[in-house]
């Protein structure tokens, strides 16, 4: 299939894989690897509908990690855990391995998605907020800055909402 401008027509998940494969890609943590490894193993319907990716601690010692895909849609949530298999097998084939795989409803983290709130209850109140760094933001910006417009949003709102999970689970363990 030819694109509008004469060029071959080029899927979003090799154009994002191909991206954050090369430089950009190589001080991304385990669960950044992750989230690229998810959005490249998978087509444009999956990655329009993920609005995160994180990697949970295993169930037990010794074993992967377990993945999860947060989604803006329950019955996709649904649709997706009854392919969980051919999830797994697809991460595997892209390098990652994880123990399990679920699926979450909802959108971005609040953190990522609007201003911290200026009235929190105390006990909210005393945890420091987490926020991107600077660096953060523009390497997110950068990774996405060459993806359609349509992708773009999506894959931003992903890594960021990564990003700021990682840095949650790291505050927790401190």
């Amino acid at each position: 299939m030819a694109h509008e401008r004469g060029g071959p027509a080029t899927r979003a998940g090799a154009l994002v894989a191909g991206l954050l494969a090369g430089p950009l890609g190589d001080d991304l943590g385990e669960a950044q690897r992750a989230a690229r490894a998810w959005y490249a193993a998978n087509g444009d319907r999956e990655r329009a509908h993920t609005t995160g990716v994180w990697l949970r601690k295993p169930p037990r010692a010794g074993a992967d990690p377990v993945m999860v895909v947060r989604v803006d849609s329950g019955l996709l949530a649904s649709e997706l855990g009854t392919n969980k298999d051919l999830y797994l097998s697809r991460l595997s084939f892209h390098g990652v391995r994880v123990s399990d795989i679920r699926f979450d409803v909802g959108q971005m983290p609040a953190a990522a998605s609007r201003p911290p709130r200026t009235r929190q209850a105390p006990e909210k109140a005393a945890r420091p907020q987490r926020e991107l760094s600077p660096g953060e933001r523009d390497r997110v910006e950068r990774a996405c800055a060459q993806l359609p417009d349509g992708l773009r949003q999506s894959v931003s709102r992903a890594m960021c909402a990564s990003l700021l999970k990682e840095k949650s689970h790291t505050t927790q363990e401190d």
